[in-house]
């Protein structure tokens, strides 16, 4: 069984005390944080790949940002090392067999001091959504999503370079023109310098947006802009980056808009249901399962580190 598929498993990054407009967050690009060629077991990612293209022929190889490391300047904003990855490189490392996966996390820490140094880690997105009467919209992933069908999250997704220019053909390729664990890519030579840092964290933040326009329906018009309020990693070291999202709509509104059908994406999930906000962090709060009821909270316990009301202190 591919990492991920029974696992609850979760660990939490990063929290904020505060939460962090796009403006007080630092983003390193650079494609040195993309991820090491392993010489034996990389041969495993087009085997991944072909196999997940059998079970579900929807998927593609987009690029993908990869979350290389997290720190924080001496300012006190975060800072997010990112370099490139792609989905097939994902489905080939971070969800491989438990076997597979032990053996690059150990391979990572003998040969380059990090765990993580062989795996794509590409970097998702998922929003906290919040109703103008304090629910959370959440979504039950459909089982034509690649991973995780079944359990119920906020709208989600992952930041795409290619909208940011920053995307190199040769992920679109396969593993071509890769050396020593760096993948070249041209396009980041002709960019201003530190250019490329701004698009990616312009991106990061942007993309979320998107993703709760494209699988809910709500209009850019009727969202707040989005404030990241932490990252965490699930059992296969795929990390999230989190944010919370204000919506003008109320949970009617919400669930007609939903229901109407003319969400882009929309076939990425088969139901919503809205919880109040203070049922959620209460159970985020509480000692029982991260699953519950196909109801994943881990993902928004950070939360409970911002204020005692989401509201308060964030708009």
């Amino acid at each position: 069984m591919a990492c991920g598929e029974a696992a609850d498993g979760f660990s939490l990054l990063l929290c904020l005390l505060r939460p962090a407009a796009a403006e007080d967050v630092v983003v390193e690009f650079s494609h040195l944080h993309s991820r090491r060629t392993h010489e034996r077991l990389d041969g495993a990612i087009d085997r991944a790949w072909e196999a997940a293209l059998a079970v579900n022929a929807r998927l593609f190889d987009g690029s993908k940002f990869r979350l290389a490391s997290i720190s924080r300047e001496a300012t006190g904003e975060p800072l997010l090392r990112l370099g490139l990855t792609g989905y097939r490189e994902y489905l080939g490392t971070n969800r491989l067999d438990a076997a597979g996966l032990a053996e690059l996390i150990a391979d990572g820490r003998r040969y380059h001091g990090h765990a993580d140094a062989y795996l794509s880690n590409a970097l998702g997105c998922e929003a906290v959504l919040i109703t103008s009467d304090d629910h959370a919209v959440l979504l039950r992933r459909s089982t034509a999503v690649a991973t995780h069908g079944g359990l119920y999250n906020g709208p989600s997704g992952h930041p795409e370079p290619e909208r940011a220019g920053l995307a190199c053909p040769s992920f679109a390729e396969g593993l071509e023109g890769r050396t020593n664990g760096s993948t070249p890519c041209s396009a980041l030579a002709k960019a201003e310098p530190g250019s490329e840092n701004a698009r990616a964290c312009d991106e990061l933040f942007d993309s979320i947006v998107q993703e709760t326009v494209e699988e809910t329906g709500i209009r850019r018009s009727h969202l707040s802009s989005p404030l990241l309020i932490g990252l965490m990693a699930d059992a296969c070291h795929k990390p999230d980056a989190l944010f919370v999202l204000f919506t003008t709509l109320t949970t009617s509104q919400v669930r007609r808009t939903y229901e109407s059908g003319t969400a882009e994406e929309g076939w990425e999930s088969d139901a919503l249901t809205l919880v109040h906000i203070d049922a959620l962090l209460a159970h985020a709060a509480s000692d029982e399962s991260a699953s519950h009821g196909g109801l994943r909270v881990d993902n928004w316990s950070c939360l409970l580190y911002t204020s005692p009301s989401p509201r308060d202190g964030l708009l």
